[in-house]
């Protein structure tokens, strides 16, 4: 009996979805990273995109280099050396336009010159500051957490309860159920896990979307589409879909 092979473990399985995704950009993969922890991150990246693409958003790579789309796998470098994707979207004569950006510093919402990475993040056009923070020796590109509409954190691992708390301690106020002022929606922040969750993972999971304006989103090597497709309950921020 042969052994049963779960979608997208396989890493050679993962680029090919990276690279057909970006294939109907008419842009090119060039294979970045060696572990699978780096292919998934991509094609979580991608399947961000996908949400905006199935929700009627206008979706166009940015920054490339001779087609070849740059995926930013580390918190280290220049974001101008990397590629985006920008989506916008019209609603009653206001038009809306966001870019999304891999591996990319945001200023923390309490405290000037204290940072952190969002591997996914997805902020208002031309958003980015390069600057000298006080904390920095060189100068440093992020983005003012007043720029950031939401955010992606990624692990290839099965949930346990100390990852699943530490999401809700990142210093920004996206987590608390406050209301947005503008008319389109984004994907409330989330963590993107590629295990399955066990029932004490799963009851903490509950329990953390109950008090929290966060997503949760496990099994991604099983159901990659959980991120994008509306046939799976996530939450939202904003007023309109």
């Amino acid at each position: 009996m042969s052994k049963k092979i779960t979608p997208f473990k396989n890493a050679s399985v993962i680029i090919r979805d990276i690279e057909l995704f970006l294939n109907k950009y008419s842009t090119l993969f060039k294979s970045q990273g060696t572990r699978i922890s780096h292919f998934f991150e991509m094609s979580c990246y991608n399947n961000v995109v996908k949400f905006y693409e199935n929700n009627g958003f206008r979706v166009l790579p940015q920054n490339l280099n001779n087609r070849i789309f740059r995926y930013k796998i580390s918190a280290a470098g220049n974001p101008d050396n990397f590629s985006h994707f920008t989506v916008s979207k019209s609603f009653r004569n206001v038009f809306y336009d966001f870019e999304i950006h891999h591996n990319l510093s945001i200023e923390c919402a309490y405290e000037e010159d204290i940072f952190y990475t969002a591997d996914i993040s997805v902020i208002k056009k031309d958003s980015i500051e390069r600057t000298n923070p006080s904390t920095y020796l060189v100068k440093r590109s992020y983005c003012k957490s007043k720029n950031l509409e939401t955010f992606f954190e990624v692990k290839h691992l099965a949930p346990f309860p100390e990852l699943l708390f530490s999401f809700t301690g990142i210093p920004d106020n996206f987590l608390t159920k406050e209301p947005r002022d503008y008319a389109i929606k984004h994907l409330a922040p989330s963590l993107l896990m590629s295990g399955r969750a066990n029932f004490h993972a799963e009851k903490i999971k509950k329990y953390l979307e109950s008090r929290y304006e966060i997503n949760i989103i496990l099994n991604l090597f099983g159901t990659p589409s959980a991120v994008y497709s509306k046939k799976y309950n996530k939450k939202k921020i904003g007023t309109l879909l």
